[in-house]
């Protein structure tokens, strides 16, 4: 199975799967707010990946997995599969899909398409251990029995000649219902493209879900599914759902008809959730807001104008303390440039936050790497008289251990 890494140039496919790849990256440039974020990119006449990590099984079913540029854990591709798959779990729509960590960590061998597919098996596993979620049904239908309650309009004129029959009318207690459909029309979807570990156990829940037909009409179904208080086991089995038939918690890709499947994470919202969920773990003493507060940073007659959101703020007694920012992007502690590879235009960003906000000190957030393992420390030259100066941070942020980067951050932003 071919792996890259984000950026690196695709190798090792024939014509026809390198063809249609580039059909596909032509109709995913991209993202859905309009911004230029193509899945794959055409430099010098060659497709490279973009800064989106996952699987893309091809019309042949050759599966690529792409992983993270940055090497989550050195030297071990298996490990960094691995962290990938816990940042995950605090992906978007994905947070309610309960990724169990012994579960990836037993999955190591596994590419990234068969561990989710394994994930949403064990789920759904559990669900049905507790019962699949039943309604009552109004039927209507002609038996060679007497059950509920005789039509006797549509009784006589179907049965005049035949009184062996009975047309009636009654509530049926069925598992067949939107919810229950659109995971039985999953588990088919899933059946041909995953891994024979996987397979035993596939089978084992179709026969769960024999009494349940396939939707007919998924997008109708899963606007009409709803889970009640009883029904929160289904919680994490959906999440999944969402995920296989209809890509919920991903980017929406187009010309799909150039590919099987693509399940593909942009990296910088990955991070950036990831960060958001350290904060909210690992300290206390701060509120984490995330794309919030809003402020307008001007206005137009009476009308406000270029709203500004920040990334993550931690706020304390209302008021907004820090401001930080999460960058997938490797940057080099070590060079002898004064900007380390830290983009100006984020620079930027960073300073009017700080300054709408009343900040004394606002950050960036990179993963640390080996060439970036310790803060840097920029003053802004701005002060004027009394005026209070903003200090801006650059933070290394282990992604293995977000507990000690927070504990770190936190060190440096509360001393004065």
């Amino acid at each position: 199975m071919p792996v890259f890494r984000e950026h690196e140039r695709l190798s090792g496919l024939d014509d026809t799967e390198y063809a249609d790849l580039k059909d596909f990256a032509l109709a995913n440039q991209t993202d859905q707010q309009g911004k230029y974020r193509p899945v794959l990119t055409l430099r010098n006449g060659r497709l490279h990946t973009g800064n989106y990590v996952g699987v893309i099984e091809t019309q042949r079913g050759t599966v690529l997995e792409i992983l993270p540029k940055v090497e989550l854990v050195a030297g071990d591709e298996k490990r960094t599969r691995q962290v990938f798959l816990k940042m995950l779990r605090t992906y978007r729509d994905l947070r309610a899909a309960q990724f169990n960590e012994t579960g990836i960590a037993e999955l190591r061998h596994f590419n990234m398409l068969d561990v989710f597919v394994r994930l949403f098996l064990t789920n759904l596993a559990l669900l049905t251990q507790r019962g699949l979620a039943r309604h009552y049904n109004s039927v209507e239908d002609n038996l060679p029995r007497l059950r509920g309650r005789i039509r006797f309009r549509e009784h006589i004129r179907r049965n005049v000649a035949n009184r062996a029959r009975f047309y009636v009318a009654f509530d049926e207690f069925t598992a067949d219902r939107p919810v229950n459909r659109l995971i039985h029309s999953a588990i088919h979807k899933l059946r041909p493209i995953t891994h024979p570990g996987n397979q035993q156990l596939l089978h084992q829940l179709r026969i769960c879900f024999s009494e349940v037909p396939r939707s007919e009409r998924p997008e109708v179904d899963w606007e009409r599914h709803r889970i009640d208080r009883s029904m929160r086991h289904y919680d994490a089995v959906m999440a999944w759902v969402g995920l296989f038939l209809f890509n919920h918690g991903l980017a929406t890709f187009s010309g799909k008809k150039h590919v099987n499947h693509a399940l593909l994470f942009p990296m910088e919202e990955v991070f950036e959730d990831y960060v958001a969920d350290g904060f909210r773990r690992h300290q206390r003493d701060y509120h984490v807001r995330t794309q919030g507060p809003q402020k307008a940073f001007a206005r137009i007659g009476k009308a406000d104008a270029f709203h500004m959101k920040p990334d993550i703020a931690l706020v304390r007694s209302g008021k907004v303390r820090f401001v930080l920012d999460a960058k997938w992007k490797r940057i080099n502690g070590d060079s002898t440039d004064p900007k380390h590879g830290i983009s100006q235009s984020d620079v930027y960003q960073l300073y009017s936050y700080g300054r709408k906000f009343g900040c004394a000190k606002v950050a960036l957030l990179y993963p640390r790497t080996p060439e970036f393992r310790s803060p840097l420390r920029y003053e802004f030259n701005d002060k004027v008289g009394d005026q209070q100066g903003l200090e801006l941070f650059c933070f290394p942020f282990d992604v293995v251990r977000p507990d000690e980067s927070i504990r770190e951050i936190m060190r440096w932003l509360a001393s004065r």
